[in-house]
């Protein structure tokens, strides 16, 4: 479902008949990560802010929770959770229009990446910061900036 959501959004099941189905899921295992996320796509596709903001905050929690990402990236597993829940929750915040809160949560996403150097969540942060503000104002520096580290770091 995650996968049609994403690529052909006409095959997955209706909004309200995928809700019921990862209800009953989380009943039964409020932890299971991947459904926490597909319940926040589900959630972005109707426009409703508030349960796609607490979706991608549980799916993050739960990912810290079960440690499945600290098992796959080593010991910087959590902090690179924390980094891309806070870049998600801008990138969430942009979409709805509420600029402050995602101006906020770029920050935390900036200051958290620049602690763990990690260039690449830092280059996808400026590329946010770039589409903010444009959303406040007009400005190139920063597309030019971005598109001179991507192309540094071999990013799209």
């Amino acid at each position: 479902q995650a996968s049609l959501l994403k690529n052909d959004e006409t095959k997955a099941l209706a909004p309200a008949s995928l809700q019921k189905e990862l209800n009953n899921l989380l009943k039964f295992n409020p932890d299971f990560a991947e459904a926490h996320y597909l319940s926040y796509l589900n959630s972005l596709r109707v426009q409703d802010v508030f349960s796609s903001t607490h979706s991608l905050l549980h799916y993050f929690d739960r990912l810290i929770l079960t440690g499945a990402e600290s098992k796959s990236n080593g010991d910087e597993g959590y902090g690179r959770s924390l980094r891309y829940a806070a870049l998600n929750l801008a990138a969430l915040h942009c979409r709805f229009g509420h600029y402050q809160q995602a101006e906020l949560a770029l920050q935390e996403a900036i200051r958290i990446a620049q602690e763990s150097n990690d260039h690449v969540c830092l280059q996808h942060c400026l590329s946010w910061l770039y589409i903010l503000e444009q959303k406040i104002f007009d400005s190139c520096v920063l597309l030019e900036h971005s598109v001179t580290k991507s192309f540094h770091f071999g990013l799209p």
